[in-house]
């Protein structure tokens, strides 16, 4: 029974589920293990719990992010 993990930023349920849906999937074509034998973990984490350049993502947010965080702001603009 093999598993993928996905570490990232929290991503929204609705992420999640088309992510999960692609990975699968695609390993599912790749290996030939059915996808219901196949898990996908998700570690997500907060801007407070990741980093990059020295400084924490809550100080200076990923711009071009879509994630949990922001998810007002991008999905309100695709309505």
């Amino acid at each position: 029974m093999p598993a993928i993990i996905i570490h990232s930023i929290e991503m929204t349920d609705e992420q999640k589920k088309i992510v999960a849906d692609k990975f699968i999937s695609t390993f599912s074509e790749v290996s030939g293990v059915p996808k219901d034998r196949i898990y996908l973990f998700f570690n997500g984490y907060g801007l407070n719990e990741a980093a990059t350049g020295g400084k924490l993502f809550s100080e200076n947010p990923p711009k071009s992010a879509k994630a949990k965080f922001n998810e007002e702001e991008w999905t309100d603009k695709q309505k």
